[in-house]
């Protein structure tokens, strides 16, 4: 059983604490007067188990506890339908809504964490500007963050690593298609067309000035060696990237630098009449991977 001189206790403080904070007021008729003793009273009664359990009464806009620290966890449970807690600044142009602090090391407790205990999400962010958040790291070299999970992020842009970028070049093609644009990349452009009797061509651009091209490529039958070369190479330069009659069951690569230090490699296959099981006219399908400085 509860010790009833502590709560008789928390109780006449909590209304000693409400008289002290209550400012002077003319006297009200004796009516008035009750009403006014039965709302302390009132806010006594409501406040004094807050008072007991916490020793103390909660001061917005000052520091809880006044001094020192608590040892403990301040619990707040609900059983709401919508959020146990809501926390939010109404003031215009600058000021956060929370921010949370903690001195933890590795391996220990961070200083936020939400875990659901159903299968819903642990957590939610947005904005409306135009960047939904940062995280900074004051030891160089540090990582971002970390995940155990191993499935896509839907959303999640993680084209350009270490500024390197990385494409696909996927060109099949009946008989009769004009050039088209296979490849845009850090200032190399490749285009590719499927003329009549199904004649693969493939043409190399740049957007930058007096860049150069190297290619190789090796072909059936024979496994002939072949290697053309642009060192200076400009936009509008329409550069056959494999030399006519040459450009059947092939496999190369090809290499672009641009004056400024972009650069691309390029791995690729070609086939004529017979790709997919002679499906295809045209094919020019491969990967490349593009630096900017």
């Amino acid at each position: 059983m509860a010790d009833r001189s502590t709560d008789d206790r928390a109780w006449v403080e909590a209304i000693e604490e409400y008289a002290k904070r209550a400012r002077p007021r003319r006297r009200l008729p004796l009516a008035q007067g009750r009403w006014v003793l039965a709302s302390a009273v009132a806010l006594a009664l409501l406040a004094a188990p807050l008072a007991g359990a916490a020793g103390g009464v909660l001061g917005l806009g000052k520091r809880n506890p006044g001094h020192g620290t608590t040892h403990g966890e301040t619990e707040i449970i609900s059983s709401a339908k919508s959020y146990g807690t809501r926390q939010s600044n109404i003031r215009k142009g600058n000021g956060g809504g929370a921010i949370y602090g903690c001195r933890s090391k590795p391996g220990r407790e961070p200083c936020i964490r939400a875990n659901n205990l159903n299968t819903g999400r642990a957590f939610e962010f947005e904005t409306n500007g135009a960047e939904g958040g940062r995280i900074e790291a004051d030891l160089a070299g540090a990582r971002p963050f970390s995940t155990n999970a191993t499935a896509v992020a839907t959303g999640l842009n993680a084209d350009r690593v270490d500024s390197i970028d990385a494409a696909r070049i996927d060109f099949r093609a009946p008989v009769g298609t004009a050039s088209t644009e296979v490849l845009n990349l850090d200032g190399l452009v490749l285009r590719a067309s499927c003329g009549a009797g199904n004649d693969l061509d493939v043409r190399a651009d740049t957007t930058v000035p007096n860049s150069t091209l190297h290619v190789s490529w090796n072909r059936d039958p024979g496994n002939l060696s072949f290697y053309r070369q642009s060192n200076d190479l400009d936009p509008g330069a329409n550069f056959p990237i494999m030399s006519a009659g040459n450009d059947d069951s092939a496999e190369g690569t090809l290499s672009f630098s641009s004056p400024s230090g972009h650069q691309v490699s390029v791995t690729f296959q070609s086939e004529e009449v017979n790709a997919f099981a002679n499906t295809v006219a045209c094919l020019f399908a491969g990967t490349a991977q593009g630096f900017t400085p």
